[in-house]
């Protein structure tokens, strides 16, 4: 699906100090913390993380973020898609955003992290080519965390 499939649908470059990619976020983060606990690590967000807002009819329902890590490399960041808004392949509409985003930057790889109980994301990713990595800081030492990588 794309967004040329779905009426109302618009991607949105933001910076991560917009009030509406924050409460994306803050629920993103509430969602993970009743998921495993309110112990897990909270990772900050750097100042070199673009956002990417996935609006539908006006109302913004999914984001996601890209870093920069290393020359070449790139990690996802707070990909999120509100639970309501489930279902439709808007995750994958992201997932290409953040993939064609940072082929255009000069990215040649991706990472990001997930968890175990998250099998929705797990799947998406492994369908996309995503395959799995050694955890990488500061995840190293989190049993929950599952961490993957792609060759663009």
């Amino acid at each position: 699906m794309t967004t040329e499939q779905i009426e109302g649908l618009e991607l949105r470059w933001v910076p991560g100090t917009d009030p509406t990619l924050i409460a994306l976020t803050t629920a993103q983060q509430a969602e993970l913390a009743a998921m495993y606990g309110e112990d897990q690590p909270l990772v900050a967000l750097h100042a070199d993380i673009s956002f990417t807002l996935l609006v539908l009819d006006g109302s913004p329902v999914g984001c996601v973020g890209l870093q920069p890590v290393s020359p070449g490399v790139g990690e996802i960041k707070r990909m999120y898609v509100e639970p309501s808004a489930r279902g439709w392949g808007l995750s994958r509409i992201l997932l290409e955003a953040v993939e064609s985003q940072a082929r255009a930057t000069g990215l040649t790889r991706l990472r990001l992290e997930t968890g175990t109980h998250q099998t929705q994301a797990i799947a998406l990713y492994t369908n996309h080519g995503y395959t799995p990595t050694p955890p990488y800081p500061p995840f190293e030492n989190e049993p929950a965390s599952l961490c993957y990588a792609k060759d663009l």
